[in-house]
């Protein structure tokens, strides 16, 4: 349970919010790590995409950590994955939105 009110915080405040309790250590994040999420939330949009992305990574890498002993985690870690994962969400909203896949932009589904 948060003790934020979660319609009065920043994407940010929200994103950092959910890591802080996935951790389940500690009460904030470094700076390189609230970094990180400032430059995450710039590339996906809004905080909604960036915790679909987290909460399909996250979670399974702090059990990994934690199954090794380790007490500290960083976002830094899950960097690359992260960062793919939002390109290749921006990448497919994109083909969406232009029509690829559909038949559009390709003379229709019936190939005019």
């Amino acid at each position: 349970m948060s003790i934020i009110d979660i319609n009065e915080v920043s994407d940010q405040m929200l994103v950092a919010q959910y890591v802080v309790e996935l951790f389940e250590a500690g009460h904030f994040l470094s700076r390189d790590d609230c970094m990180r999420i400032e430059r995450w939330l710039s590339m996906s949009g809004s905080s909604d995409e960036l915790l679909i992305v987290l909460e399909d990574i996250l979670p399974r890498r702090v059990k990994k950590a934690r199954e090794k002993g380790k007490k500290v985690f960083s976002l830094s870690s899950i960097n690359k994955s992260v960062e793919k994962r939002l390109n290749d969400r921006i990448s497919m909203v994109g083909r969406v939105v232009n029509g690829a896949g559909n038949g559009a932009g390709n003379g229709g589904a019936d190939g005019r």
